[in-house]
């Protein structure tokens, strides 16, 4: 799937961080859902929601915690996602 490959970057804050691909974007009601799928181990894909107010926020990146480093109970690692990876080839609003 060409979203993969574009956005197979993205990686948590973690040593060794955990890497990721978009594997699905769809707008909903307020925003994106985003699915990621874990590229560097087996993992059940995830659901991110990213609100159309971070997308307007003036930031690169939208930061979201990293649902890997959660379930191991650490919380404070954090996953980049770049805004032109989270709507590329998305119809508009």
């Amino acid at each position: 799937m060409a979203d993969t490959e574009v956005a197979a970057g993205l990686a948590c804050s973690a040593e060794p961080p955990h890497r990721f691909a978009i594997a699905e974007r769809k707008r909903a009601r307020g925003g994106i859902v985003l699915t990621l799928e874990r590229l560097d181990a087996p993992y059940p894909p995830r659901d991110i929601f990213v609100t159309t107010r971070e997308m307007k926020m003036s930031n690169d990146d939208v930061w979201k915690p990293c649902f890997v480093c959660v379930d191991r109970g650490v919380k404070e690692k954090a996953i980049a996602i770049p805004k032109e990876e989270i709507d590329t080839g998305l119809p508009p609003e």
